[in-house]
Formats: structure tokens, C-alpha cells, sequence
């Protein structure tokens, strides 16, 4: 009898810690039995592209942009280690995004680099409006560093090209402007979960084309202006663009693979033609439409206010100047230059003329700037053009306009 109490004490004992055990698991559970979820680690990255953004860096100011220019319908983000492997740390693309001027992205990462003690500093590249149809390009996950800094806007396989001379993009692509932007060597910080790799420095998205626009205006007395084309020089473009500027910013230099350039031929097509003097507005005064000392932002505004009709004071004006085309090309470390060629007058008075354009320096048309181009025809039907220079990046590092486009 001694011996069976004894036993059962044992257990009793054995099965209160069995019991114990039990109600311990189960209380580690959820009300419905299923483990609470663990919150995954992220990386978060920080970006720059302003909301009112400013695409010309014109002699003394700036020109703001129209809301195409500066939307953002994708976005891919690569993030890896800052080594001799690369390692990648993570990836992500985004679409139908409200771009709101900066943004704050979160990539998961793997437990492994979220637990590392000594985490490798980073490496991040930023593309937007990058996609096969509008440049070229198919980037996604599997994309290397290597890949990203080669990847070059160039010809299209049935010899077209995109941003170029031989099929100049006229208007947005649906796909929007391309972008991009990069950080080097980031240091991580943060605890976990969360994470940032550069909290005090956005990755700044820089337009990857630029733009020149054609406006024209007429005197109220000048001859009848038909067959209107323009050519620019032949060699002016470079074949291949870099979609990544090269180094880290603000470097900002040219990245052009400049062993060739585009056209070709000796002859090329011009890239507008037989233009109707009906297509040019008719102006009292279109040398008012002359850049002065204005600074960019009012001439664009000078521009803009000629092309459309207005109505000031109950007094109707109509539009007084004409933008015959406007063209997103890849930038060159040429000095763009040709030709615009017309007829002034009609019948047997009929006469060909001709005036080159030419900008102010090699090396102006950079990437995320547009270069203005406006002429006027006179009473004799002569061209008079005036070219707005360029102004150059600025040197503050430090501020966001540098990066604005």
C-alpha cells in the first residue's frame, strides 16, 4: 500500500508538469489556436523627385514643366551590398504610384542581413518610366549593378531609335520620361524591424533626356511662309545614351557612349517639314517674344502666355506665336546646331531662305535641361532667331534644385 501511494504521488507529480507544459504552449497561441505573426523586416529608402518640379536650368532661372514631364507611372528600386559580390539585399517595383515629391519606400530584407550585426553599408539604384517600349530597357529583379551602370537608351531593333533624330519622341511616352537616381556605400540604420539606408540623404531622380522646343511668330506684314522644315547637323547625337549618370552625384557629368553618333547618312531627314505659314501665328510685335533679362521661369511664362489665346480687360487677344514642335532627345557633349529652311512669299515671288540655329556651347544639352529656340519672320520674310542659353548645374550640393527636372 506504501508503495502505491508512492507511486501515484511520482504521478501525480510527472503529470502536473505534463499539465503545465500544455496550458504553457497554449498560451503562447492566438484565441483561435494560430501563432501570433512575426513582423518582417524592412529596408526603408528614401527618394526625391519634387512635386513642382523645375526642368530648365535657363540664364538666370528656372522653367517649371508640365504635369507629363514630371509624372512617375513605375518605379523599381535595387538595393545591394556595398562589395566586391554585390550582394542583393532587395528589389521592388512599383506602379500606379501618387508621387507626392519625396516618398519613403519599405523593402523586405531576409531575417539573415536583418540579424547581421555588422551589416555592409549599400548600394541603391532608383529608375522610374524605365520600360522596353519608350527606351529600350528590360530592368527587373534579377538586374545586376553591372547591368544597371551599362544599361544604355539606345537605337530600336527595326532601326528606329528612341529619344533620337531618326524617330524624335514628340510628345510623353504613356510610359512617362525616363529617370534615374543612385546612392553609393550607404550605411544601414535603425533596429529591428525596421531599418533605413539612407535616412539623411534621398536618392534624387534626374530626368534621362532633354528637351528643345521650335516657337515661331510672324509680323502682321510678312510675305506668305510655307514648306517650313528643320534639320539639325548631321553627327549631333550620340547612338547610346547611359541611362545612369556616371559616378556618384554631384558629379553630374555627360554619360554618353560617344563612338557614334546618329544619323549616319550625309543626308538626314529634317525633323519637321513642309510646315504652312497658316500653322504661324501672326504678331504686332514678335520681337517682344525675345529672350531678355528675364529670368527662365518668366520667359517659359512669356512663351506659354503667345500660344494661347487670352482674354484681358474683356478685350479678346488671340494667340500670337506658335510652338511647331517640341522634341525629348538624348543629351550630347555636341554643339547642337542646323538649319530651318521655308519659302517666304508665293507665285513668282516665291523665294527660298534658310537660317541655322545654333546653341550657345558644346556640352549644353545635358540630360534634364530644354533648350528654347524661337524665330520671327520679318516684312521681307527674313528669320530672325534668338536661342535661350543654357545655365549650368549648380554647385550646392546641398540643394535639392539641383536634381530638379
Amino acid at each position: 500500500m506504501e508503495k502505491w501511494t508512492k507511486y501515484m504521488e511520482r504521478w501525480n507529480l510527472s503529470g502536473m508538469l505534463m499539465l503545465l507544459l500544455v496550458f504553457t504552449a497554449c498560451s503562447s497561441e492566438s484565441g483561435d489556436g494560430a501563432q501570433e505573426p512575426k513582423e518582417k523586416p524592412v529596408l526603408k529608402i528614401y527618394l526625391f523627385a519634387p512635386e513642382s518640379p523645375i526642368i530648365t536650368r535657363a540664364e538666370n532661372g528656372w522653367v517649371s514643366p508640365s504635369a507629363d514631364e514630371k509624372r512617375i507611372s513605375t518605379l523599381d528600386v535595387w538595393v545591394f551590398e556595398h562589395n566586391e559580390d554585390h550582394k542583393p539585399v532587395s528589389y521592388i517595383h512599383l506602379a500606379n504610384l501618387a508621387f507626392d515629391g519625396s516618398m519613403e519606400v519599405s523593402m523586405e530584407i531576409s531575417d539573415d542581413f536583418a540579424n547581421n550585426v555588422n551589416k555592409p553599408h549599400v548600394d541603391i539604384y532608383v529608375v522610374a518610366n524605365v520600360a522596353s517600349s519608350n527606351c529600350g530597357l528590360s530592368l527587373g529583379r534579377s538586374s545586376t549593378p553591372e547591368q544597371l551602370t551599362a544599361a544604355l537608351i539606345e537605337h530600336k531593333s527595326d532601326g528606329g531609335d528612341f529619344f533620337g533624330l531618326t524617330s524624335p519622341v514628340t510628345s510623353v511616352p504613356v510610359e512617362g520620361l525616363p529617370m534615374s537616381g543612385f546612392l553609393l556605400n550607404q550605411e544601414i540604420t535603425g533596429t529591428a524591424p525596421v531599418f533605413s539606408a539612407n535616412k539623411t540623404q534621398n536618392v534624387k531622380l534626374v530626368r534621362a533626356v532633354s528637351k528643345v522646343r521650335f516657337v515661331f511668330s510672324k509680323s502682321t506684314v510678312a510675305p506668305v511662309i510655307s514648306d517650313l522644315s528643320i534639320k539639325f547637323d548631321n553627327q549631333m547625337l550620340p547612338k547610346s545614351e547611359y541611362l545612369f549618370l556616371e559616378g556618384i552625384y554631384p558629379e553630374k557629368k555627360i554619360h554618353i557612349k560617344n563612338d557614334v553618333y546618329e544619323p549616319e547618312s550625309e543626308t538626314n531627314t529634317p525633323i519637321v517639314s513642309g510646315v504652312s505659314g497658316d500653322a504661324i501665328n501672326s504678331c504686332a510685335d514678335p520681337a517682344s517674344y525675345i529672350f531678355t533679362t528675364e529670368t527662365g521661369q518668366q520667359y517659359e511664362n512669356k512663351i506659354d502666355a503667345g500660344l494661347v489665346e487670352q482674354t484681358i480687360e474683356d478685350v479678346t487677344r488671340p494667340a500670337e506665336i506658335s510652338e511647331v514642335r517640341r522634341f525629348y532627345l538624348r543629351e550630347s557633349d555636341k554643339q547642337l546646331r542646323g538649319t530651318i529652311s521655308y519659302t517666304a512669299g508665293s507665285g513668282g515671288n516665291a523665294t527660298p531662305k534658310s537660317a541655322d540655329f545654333v546653341m550657345n556651347a558644346a556640352g549644353d544639352f545635358t540630360r534634364n535641361h530644354t533648350w528654347i529656340v524661337y524665330g520671327y519672320f520679318l516684312g521681307s520674310g527674313e528669320l530672325i532667331l534668338n536661342a535661350v542659353a543654357l545655365k549650368d548645374w549648380e554647385d550646392n550640393p546641398e540643394s535639392d534644385n539641383i536634381y530638379n527636372w
